[in-house]
């Protein structure tokens, strides 16, 4: 009798062990026939989209090909955004995660773009724990990208980026993403005040010229399933074989 139990412990020991994680939440702009706007939600996991804009000028998003506009490793259906023509054009889209990220979970998407956003224009994406931005990926009017104000170090380039970030701890986020020239990465793990909720992307005063909006796409969230969970299924397994025996 303790052979077999202690062959069924040590079976449910390497399901905890090995569990692999699972995609719990995923998007992409090809489940936008109809378009992308607020309050659409083609995806699963994640909420509705909601927009806001401010200024004048043009703004607005849009499901496009970003090869038309000089950026590669995207799909011909990916999630745009622009905002240009002065006076202060602003257009945010954000989306909350079905719930906050667990620590050793993960959110994952693309991001491309060719030209700069030009003189005093931006766009990037923010992180939020719950109502708090946390982390803000940013570039401006070089060819800069920024986390937190600190430069990735990554030069000009338009190959998509997918950017990573996974809950280390409950209140630290480790960041990766490769660089868009095709050359390096980056890594490096930020403090927060709590686990990641949701996120915004945005574009604001872009310069002339459709080369330099983004585009965005592959939303995932990745879970790992918890230890006492699948520790249940161990002790399932060990009054199973005992009241068997």
């Amino acid at each position: 009798m303790n052979i077999k139990i202690q062959a069924v412990a040590l079976v449910a020991t390497s399901i905890v062990a090995t569990a692999p994680a699972a995609i719990v939440a995923s998007d992409n702009g090809s489940n936008y026939g109809s378009g992308w706007t607020s309050g659409s939600n083609g995806g699963t996991g994640f909420g509705a989209w909601s927009f806001t804009t401010s200024g004048g000028g043009f703004k607005g998003a849009y499901i496009g090909d970003p090869a038309v506009k000089g950026v590669s490793g995207m799909s011909s259906s990916s999630f745009g955004l622009y905002a240009n023509g002065g006076g202060g054009a602003s257009i945010t889209a954000s989306r909350s995660f079905g719930a906050a990220l667990g620590v050793g979970d993960s959110f994952s998407f693309q991001w491309g773009f060719n030209w700069d956003s030009d003189f005093f224009g931006n766009k990037g994406f923010n992180l939020f724990a719950g109502s708090t931005e946390v982390i803000n990926v940013n570039n401006g009017g070089n060819d800069l990208i920024k986390v937190n104000g600190s430069n990735t170090g990554f030069g000009y380039g338009t190959n998509a980026m997918t950017w990573t970030f996974t809950q280390t701890t409950a209140t630290t986020v480790t960041v990766t993403a490769n660089d868009r020239d095709g050359t390096g990465s980056y890594s490096a793990v930020i403090n927060v005040s709590g686990a990641l909720s949701g996120f915004s992307l945005y574009a604001s005063d872009l310069g002339p010229g459709g080369n330099r909006e983004p585009f965005f796409d592959n939303f995932a969230i990745n879970t790992v399933p918890a230890p006492g969970a699948l520790a249940l299924l161990g002790v399932a397994g060990l009054l199973g074989a005992k009241r068997r025996r």
